[in-house]
């Protein structure tokens, strides 16, 4: 479905970012943890339906030639190289207009597609891309994740940049809450092969609903995650992945 947006650039609420830039609703991804759809007060089944803001390359013209300049936040709450992407290319007519007035970026996608603008996001004065990985394991992606590309093309997605000299980092969450010792050193080690500046630790976040999705596709687990959501877990989890921060930089997303 195509819809018409009246705004583009929405003041973000993330650190260290002063616009948020979201050239479509809703996500095929299909994450199940994803909180979007609860923020919204829409059904997750809903939200799969994915819209193409039509009109927001004009709607952000527009907006660019009033508003002072700041970083775009760009995906902050859907994917902006989802397959539609392809077709439509919203995402980089809107990338063309940011780089004509001169706007900062922190991309941040679960697509490799994001490749296809390399040359386009190199011209920016200022730019940051980020891929979201939240396991390796291919026994629990396709439940936990299931429409989105497979976090090995994410890896070889973000080294493009890397070899560009783009400042590039891994969005390291939610983590899977039952992801053990062996498995985080190993993403961390990949992360590290891959050059990426920065990774960026999250927990899972358990708004309405999002403990019933799990529970959905994770029956005989549930209870286990759980217990590690609601215990110490993710604290204990970061604990160790900061032993890594003389090889990278380390952060974390919540408080």
């Amino acid at each position: 479905m195509e819809i018409y947006c009246k705004t583009a650039l929405s003041k973000s609420k993330l650190p260290g970012i002063e616009y948020s830039l979201n050239p479509y609703y809703g996500c095929e991804h299909s994450c199940i943890y994803c909180y979007v759809p609860s923020l919204f007060g829409i059904d997750r089944n809903e939200w799969k339906q994915v819209k193409i803001k039509r009109n927001i390359p004009n709607v952000l013209m527009r907006e660019l030639k009033k508003k002072a300049r700041g970083i775009v936040g760009i995906s902050s709450s859907t994917d902006a190289y989802q397959s539609m992407e392809e077709k439509y290319g919203i995402t980089k007519k809107c990338l063309l207009l940011l780089l004509k007035y001169d706007f900062p970026i922190d991309i941040l996608t679960k697509s490799d597609l994001i490749v296809r603008d390399v040359e386009i996001i190199k011209e920016f004065g200022y730019a940051k891309v980020g891929v979201t990985i939240t396991s390796m394991n291919d026994d629990i992606l396709p439940l936990w994740e299931p429409n989105a590309p497979h976090p090995i093309r994410r890896l070889k997605a973000i080294k493009k940049f890397v070899d560009e000299g783009i400042r590039t980092y891994i969005f390291f969450g939610p983590i899977f809450p039952l992801m053990d010792e062996n498995e985080m050193k190993y993403c961390i080690d990949e992360f590290i092969d891959a050059g990426v500046d920065e990774v960026v630790v999250d927990r899972l976040h358990t708004k309405k609903g999002i403990m019933e999705s799990i529970g959905k596709s994770f029956t005989d687990k549930i209870k286990e995650i759980k217990k590690n959501v609601y215990g110490n877990f993710y604290e204990n989890m970061f604990k160790k992945i900061r032993e890594y921060e003389k090889k990278i930089d380390i952060s974390k997303a919540w408080e």
